[in-house]
């Protein structure tokens, strides 16, 4: 016969899974025919893009672009500096048998290497070691029994949990075409060497059923004046985007993400030679979720019947939250710089950086690379340098993150140079983020039978010795009996402080 309970419904998140993969992509790049030939290669940027993500039969279908940004000698008497910007399709598979559907992963890509030659004055061979960052999310929807009817003789224990109880989620995508003017007193633009771009001052605002999502795209840009002369300028882009949601409450929370799925930026004639026309997409995903403490019973059993059920174990994310480091690093470095040059551009890249796991906390460290761009005064030829910065730090390992999954990423990186004829002073603040997951491991039970035993083959007087791991509960549960019973045979003062050899009395 069924055993009938009363349960409730709860839509929850299985524990996150988060994989990595990592692809060399071959491209190459075609100087066109109104340029002048290459004679060497002085700086390339690579960025990958995901514009799609396809799900079928265990394999990730990606398809996407890498945007280059070349800056060549050229064999140019009147122009030896020349920026090259294009944009090559990509399309990999990775296989991953626990994805089930798009809707449940989100994918992100990272250049982690590149390796470039000059076959000829026309071709760059480009090899981009590009990784693909994976994170899986499925939801759970779930039946916890809150609790039996009272003229039941089961005997049961109830725990106290809270959750995030996920109402909805939602991605979508914010495009748009802008036209943004440099600063007032930046040169016109003969041509783009450089563009780099990142996402910061993101902020939401709930507005009945939607949410308002705002944000700034940080646009720097390095680029060849009118005048010939090597330039830099930063424009930023405000994007914002209204996006309906229908499961939203006074009590709602939401995380919020964003990844830039497409960019490009270039000038726009029509215009002036000082207006750029920024074409982007980023996708946002949105978790709407509640804080909710639930009490339900996660274990029982009956003193007079056996009971037969299906049980399925599960690892619930109970709890997400982020916690944020920074790691400054100050270094004078000497004789760095040619004379008679001045620098023109900077960048960071903490590819080899890695977070690493230990026993009591977290350890950063790499060799991150400074990429400089310097120009003799004289000359007006610009090289590139690239200089080794150790980066090297342990945080201490929180109490509350035990038991729980720990997600590590470098986020964004400031960066400060400034020159001192040959020498440079740099500061640089690297920002980690550290994801906590705390884990619950649930035993969801469907569909409970009751079936007859013979209570003949338990003794009804038993003296048992307690092992590790015991519990009065586990002991009740054993001999058919009630907790109470135990208890108030052995005048347990506090029940839940018994000893491993201790002996316990049971009379049913």
């Amino acid at each position: 016969m069924n055993i009938s309970t009363n349960n409730m419904k709860l839509n929850l998140n299985k524990s996150k899974i988060i994989e990595k993969d990592e692809k060399w992509i071959e491209q190459d790049i075609i100087v066109p025919d109104n340029m002048p030939d290459a004679i060497k290669i002085i700086n390339i940027t690579s960025t990958p893009y995901i514009n799609d993500v396809e799900v079928s039969n265990g394999r990730i279908k990606i398809v996407g672009k890498i945007n280059y940004c070349v800056i060549y000698r050229a064999n140019d008497d009147e122009m030896s500096i020349r920026g090259l910007n294009v944009s090559c399709p990509y399309t990999t598979s990775i296989e991953k048998n626990n994805v089930k559907n798009k809707e449940d992963i989100t994918v992100n890509s990272r250049l982690k290497n590149i390796i470039f030659s000059l076959p000829n004055e026309r071709k760059i061979a480009i090899k981009n070691e590009v990784v693909f960052d994976i994170e899986i999310i499925e939801n759970l929807d779930v039946d916890v029994i809150k609790d039996f009817p009272q003229d039941t003789d089961i005997e049961y224990n109830k725990c106290k949990s809270s959750f995030n109880n996920i109402k909805e989620r939602k991605k979508s995508l914010i495009t748009s075409s802008e036209d943004v003017m440099l600063s007032k007193d930046s040169p016109a633009i003969y041509e783009i060497l450089k563009v780099k771009c990142k996402i910061k001052d993101t902020e939401y605002k709930e507005s009945y059923n939607k949410i308002m999502l705002k944000g700034i795209l940080e646009i720097n840009v390095l680029y060849v004046g009118e005048g010939k002369e090597i330039c830099s300028d930063k424009v930023e882009v405000p994007f914002s985007s209204m996006v309906e949601l229908s499961n939203v409450s006074d009590n709602s929370k939401y995380n919020i993400d964003y990844i830039i799925r497409d960019l490009n930026v270039r000038i726009n004639p029509d215009i002036d030679q000082k207006t750029l026309n920024v074409d982007y997409k980023i996708e946002n995903s949105i978790a709407v979720f509640e804080k909710e403490e639930v009490e339900y019973i996660d274990d029982f059993y009956s003193k007079s019947r056996d009971l037969k059920y299906d049980v399925k174990d599960v690892s619930i994310s109970a709890n997400q939250y982020d916690v944020e480091k920074e790691i400054n690093i100050n270094d004078t470095i000497s004789d760095i710089i040619p004379e008679n040059s001045r620098i023109i551009e900077y960048s960071m890249d903490t590819s080899a950086v890695v977070p690493t796991l230990e026993d009591d906390s977290i350890r950063i460290s790499g060799v991150a690379k400074l990429n400089i761009l310097y120009q003799n005064k004289d000359t007006k030829e610009i090289e590139g340098k690239t200089i080794d910065v150790m980066v090297e730090q342990t945080f201490p390992f929180e109490e509350s993150w035990k038991n729980s999954n720990i997600n590590i990423k470098i986020e964004d990186t400031k960066l400060n140079v400034i020159q001192n004829g040959t020498s440079i002073d740099i500061k640089i603040v690297v920002y980690v983020k550290i994801s906590i997951e705390n884990i619950l491991n649930m035993s969801i039970v469907s569909t409970i039978e009751d079936a007859p035993i013979n209570l003949k083959d338990i003794s009804s007087i038993n003296i048992y010795i307690v092992k590790p791991g015991d519990s009065v509960w586990k002991i009740a549960k054993k001999y058919k009996t009630s907790m109470d019973n135990i208890i108030k045979i052995n005048n347990l003062e506090n029940p839940n402080l018994i000893d491993v050899g201790q002996k316990i009395l049971v009379i049913r």
